[in-house]
């Protein structure tokens, strides 16, 4: 055999071989290539799912700390230990005065403690900014009490829903918040101020 006929077989050959890699060449380059114009864009292929998903411990570790401490979950917080209505009763006395030694007064002296003495309530609603309004009902008349709680102490005004009433009692009530408890002291007098009255008063949340 002459050597042009084995180079034309080397030829042929080798054909198949050389139109295998271009088209092999052809088919990386239209999985690169964007779709042409009228053909369906191909999918984009899934995320990894170990690169997608979260770890496990992590993700109940996230639950755990926004549930908060076992018997704390829906619970309001950082709620004033004030806030809310309270409700409480006094039994109103005569009241002791301190006068300047030496000092007689006459008028205190003929009071003989039956008038605007006994039972009665009080109610106050004190809200978060420590503000409160109330009122009290009994033995010292009907009355509307204005006042406000800071650092821990209760501190309003007693003020006589009718003023021109014959028995209008006007004063404070001073009290201390201990332990869900204000435990505290009113203390009125009237129109003259030739009356004075005064009672401890519990308040308890209701």
């Amino acid at each position: 055999m002459n050597a042009t006929g084995t180079r034309a077989r080397r030829a042929r050959g080798g054909a198949p071989a050389l139109l295998l890699s271009l088209a092999i060449a052809l088919l990386a380059a239209c999985e690169e290539s964007p779709p042409r114009p009228g053909e369906p864009e191909r999918p984009a292929p899934p995320p990894s799912t170990a690169a997608s998903a979260p770890p496990a411990a992590s993700s109940a570790a996230a639950e755990l700390a926004d549930a908060g401490p076992p018997g704390e979950v829906g619970a309001p917080t950082g709620a004033p230990a004030w806030q809310g209505t309270w409700e409480g009763s006094y039994d109103a006395k005569k009241g002791s005065v301190v006068l300047p030694p030496k000092v007689k007064d006459a008028v205190r002296q003929k009071d003989d403690g039956k008038q605007a003495t006994g039972p009665g309530t009080v109610t106050l609603t004190i809200e978060p900014n420590g503000e409160l309004k109330g009122t009290a009902k009994g033995a010292l008349g009907d009355a509307t009490l204005v006042g406000k709680v800071e650092d821990g102490m209760v501190r309003a005004s007693v003020f006589p829903e009718d003023p021109r009433a014959p028995g209008a009692m006007t004063g404070i009530l001073v009290g201390e918040l201990k332990e869900n408890v204000i435990a505290g002291r009113i203390r009125v007098t009237g129109p003259d101020a030739m009356l004075v009255r005064e009672s401890p008063v519990e308040l308890k949340k209701k």
